[in-house]
């Protein structure tokens, strides 16, 4: 596994494996009323993170307005460099369906892709490609050692 000069963080780590932290299940859409507060919670860890001085990759759900609005009372960078990690409707299919994802849930989470392919532009498809390849060109980006494959 290669190393780089930046920090590699997501979401996802923090809940349990049932997707609870402190005891709330913050990854279902009954939670939806939390979610803004546990945006603020990791605008403020990344803040922690980019005191270090180095890069910080956040791999999260959220817009750049969800984001802006995560870290408007001040204390915490606004600012960030957006990508997104995407790949093909019909891999997105055959990616979430083995994981017990139903129709509904699925095509919400092509709707969803769909809305944050008008909003970020720059874009690291998965599909087709080893996962090593598209980790190398995102950290390429990071660094700045090359331009933005898609």
């Amino acid at each position: 596994m290669d190393a780089y000069p930046f920090c590699t963080v997501e979401f996802d780590e923090l809940p349990d494996g049932d997707g609870r932290l402190l005891g709330i299940d913050i990854t279902s859409p009954s939670a939806s009323a939390v979610w803004p507060a546990y945006n603020k919670l990791w605008a403020r860890i990344t803040a922690m993170m980019l005191r270090s001085g180095s890069p910080v990759l956040l791999l999260c759900p959220l817009t750049p307005d969800e984001w802006a609005s995560a870290t408007e009372d001040g204390g915490v960078p606004p600012d960030a460099a957006w990508a997104r990690l995407d790949c093909a409707d019909e891999d997105r299919r055959a990616r979430l369906a083995p994981r017990g994802w139903g129709p509904d849930r699925i095509q919400d989470a092509i709707e969803d892709a769909e809305e944050l392919r008008l909003v970020v532009d720059r874009e690291f498809t998965t599909s087709g490609r080893a996962s090593s390849e598209v980790a190398a060109a995102v950290a390429d980006w990071i660094t700045g050692d090359t331009a933005p494959e898609a």
